[in-house]
C-alpha cells in the first residue's frame, strides 16, 4: 500500500501549476515580517507588500526609518530564512502611520 502524500507537498505542487507559488511566498514575507523584526519594531513598522522583490514597509517616523535601514541586510536574511528561499532582495522603508498600511 502507497505512502499518504503530505499536504504540504500536494500544495506545494498545486500552487505550482497554478502559476501562484512564487506570489504566495512573496505574500509570506509580509505576513512573516512581525516574526523577522519582533513585535515591538513590527508595533512600529508594517510590511505592506513585495513587489519585484523589494518588501515595501511603513514606519512611524524618521527615526524608524533611519534604524530600519541600517538592520536592513540583517532583515532582509531573516524573511528570507523563514520563507524558505530568496524572496526579497531589498527593502524600502517609507515614513507613514503603520496601522493604516
Amino acid at each position: 500500500m502507497a505512502q499518504p502524500e503530505r499536504a504540504a507537498n500536494i500544495l506545494d505542487r498545486l500552487t505550482s501549476r497554478m502559476g501562484i507559488a512564487a506570489r504566495l511566498d512573496k505574500e509570506k514575507a509580509v505576513v512573516l515580517w512581525g516574526e523577522a523584526v519582533g513585535q515591538g519594531v513590527a508595533r512600529r513598522a508594517k510590511a505592506t507588500s513585495v513587489r519585484d522583490d523589494i518588501l515595501f514597509v511603513t514606519v512611524q517616523n524618521s527615526m524608524w526609518l533611519q534604524e530600519l535601514a541600517l538592520l536592513k541586510e540583517g532583515i532582509i536574511a531573516k524573511i528570507n530564512s523563514l520563507v524558505g528561499k530568496e524572496v526579497v532582495k531589498d527593502i524600502v522603508f517609507r515614513v507613514g502611520d503603520p496601522d493604516k498600511g
